[in-house]
């Protein structure tokens, strides 16, 4: 009998630190697919010679709920001198939404000092003609020349990705989970891990 106990003590063990790296691998993978998402957009602005804007929709900003965090990459026809507050931007989904895993939430909080965009000001936008309501979502916009364009200011901002889950469309993440940060420079706008 102690012989069983002690084989599946070591089992749950061996269990845990398992599911432990599963979480680590899923927080990887997502920072990657936001990585690439962004490099997209960036890309997509200078050789569109347009504003980009990489879109967050949490749970509850769209019309499809599943408890999931969507990224959506839309291309707008010109920035608007005065934006209205939110700001209300019409533009043209380049792309499908795109899931991030279960498991994995976009956080708010900044990262040593550096702001977060999902800390800041939702804007809405419109696109898809008559048949597409409106959405109200957090945003990184590129300019046409790959530098960052909002959210306002002279500052990187930086995004936090963690093991987690959404509950009443707000981002709970897990306090033994991992969590991977990114920091997004102003001038050229490229992402780079600082996982602290």
């Amino acid at each position: 009998m102690a012989a069983v106990i002690a084989i599946l003590g070591t089992l749950m063990t061996a269990g845990v630190s398992l599911l432990r790296d599963t979480g680590a691998q899923s927080c990887k993978a997502g920072t990657e697919v936001l990585t690439g998402l962004i490099e997209q957009a960036r890309t997509s602005a200078i050789i569109s010679r347009s504003h980009v804007l990489l879109a967050i929709a949490e749970p509850g900003d769209l019309p499809a709920d599943d408890g999931r965090c969507r990224i959506g990459l839309f291309k707008i026809g010109g920035w608007p001198d005065s934006p209205s507050s939110p700001p209300v931007l019409t533009g043209v989904l380049m792309k499908r939404w795109q899931t991030l895993e279960t498991g994995i939430v976009l956080t708010g909080g900044d990262v040593e000092g550096v702001a977060n965009p999902l800390d800041g000001e939702q804007v809405i936008i419109r696109y898809g003609g008559t048949g597409n309501p409106d959405v109200k979502v957090h945003i990184i916009a590129f300019n046409p020349r790959g530098g960052l364009h909002y959210p306002p200011g002279s500052t990187p901002v930086a995004i936090r990705i963690a093991e987690g889950r959404y509950r009443d469309g707000k981002a709970v993440s897990n306090p033994r989970g991992s969590e991977c940060r990114l920091k997004i420079g102003r001038v050229t706008a490229r992402p780079y891990r600082n996982d602290g």
